[in-house]
Parts: structure tokens; sequence; C-alpha cells
């Protein structure tokens, strides 16, 4: 069985992780990883549209997350 995932998103969850479709609802969740410098070396390894993916602010993580979606839509 072939899965389009662009058409429909799979998730993933065990013990551990729970791997899904990024929404706005997780803006404040994100922003704590994205807006902590210590992080910022791991993020961007594909120098991605030349952002350094460091957010500060909720308006920022939330821009980025509707960027992500359009992405994926497009």
């Amino acid at each position: 069985m072939t899965v389009d995932v662009y058409k429909n998103c799979p998730s993933y969850k065990n013990e551990y992780y729970m791997l899904r479709m990024t929404n706005k609802e997780d803006k404040a969740d994100l922003l704590k990883v994205y807006s902590d410098e210590k992080s910022l070396p791991f993020f961007n390894s594909d120098n991605c549209g030349e952002d350094d993916f460091h957010y500060t602010t909720e308006n920022r993580m939330e821009q980025a997350i509707e960027y992500w979606c359009w992405e994926y839509d497009r």
C-alpha cells in the first residue's frame, strides 16, 4: 500500500515520541527550543533559505510554522 504523505501526513507515536505535522498550537513549545542559543548549531543543516532558525518571539515562531505548512501544501 502506497501512502502519499502530501495528501495525508502520517503520525507516529510510541512511549517516547510523537511525530506529527506541526501546527500553530505548537508555537509555545517550539519556541522553547528555537529560542535556545545552545540549540542553534543543530538547526539549518541544509542551509534552507538563509534562515538561521533562531526565533525569540511567539509571533516569529508562528510565522515560521505558517511557512512550513505553506511549503508542505505547496
